[in-house]
């Protein structure tokens, strides 16, 4: 991750890295697994606030929408969080020719460790770019999910903030991207992301194997 454009991400509440793991995680950090739970991110990693972010404009629309919703990450549910990632070397950034940002950056801002239990995160993490953004394929949710509430939406629902968010990132985003991990890492964080301008406004989730 030293390789990468120096990058910094920024939540609505400054907190530690190690911190926003721990509340994404809804009481247990990301982790790798197994006999380990040691936390994925870093203690001397402290986020900014949400209002100093360089795009904070960009995410403002879709954190008014996400309003604390829940979403679904595998086995265990995680509230929804808008956060910003901005780099001091845009052009670096957003250097790959498959139009997706720099994964070292991503991870770096997210105040990750390099190594836990032999697992290098760099390589464990993925990143794949999401062509027509469309609801219910984003956020966690998927067309099975839909199909089981159809005719139960209700429109304050965590499903169908959900569905406002996706409208309003695919309107106001471009370059759509989700990071996740292999299956070796058991509680991850996931970012559903897009650029504005140069930075990237994501919604930061988090998943259980």
């Amino acid at each position: 991750m030293s390789a990468a454009p120096s990058c910094k991400m920024y939540v609505t509440n400054p907190l530690s890295a190690a911190e926003l793991s721990l509340q994404s995680g809804s009481g247990t950090p990301w982790i790798v697994g197994g006999s380990s739970f040691e936390n994925l991110a870093r203690r001397d990693v402290v986020h900014e606030s949400l209002d100093r972010a360089p795009g904070a404009a960009g995410g403002a629309s879709i954190h008014e929408a996400l309003d604390g919703a829940m979403l679904p990450g595998s086995e265990s549910d995680s509230v929804g969080r808008v956060v910003v990632i901005s780099s001091s070397d845009p052009g670096g950034f957003w250097g790959d020719w498959q139009r997706l940002p720099n994964k070292g950056c991503i991870l770096q801002a997210l105040g990750l460790k390099e190594n836990v239990d032999g697992r290098n995160l760099l390589e464990e993490a993925t990143i794949v770019a999401k062509e027509d953004l469309a609801f219910p394929s984003w956020l966690g949710y998927t067309l099975d999910y839909d199909e089981c509430l159809e005719g139960k939406e209700d429109a304050n629902s965590d499903f169908e903030k959900a569905k406002a968010v996706t409208q309003l990132m695919a309107s106001e985003l471009d370059k759509h991207f989700e990071l996740n991990f292999t299956e070796n890492i058991v509680c991850a964080p996931v970012l559903y992301s897009g650029r504005c301008g140069g930075d990237v406004v994501a919604v930061l989730s988090m998943r259980v194997w």
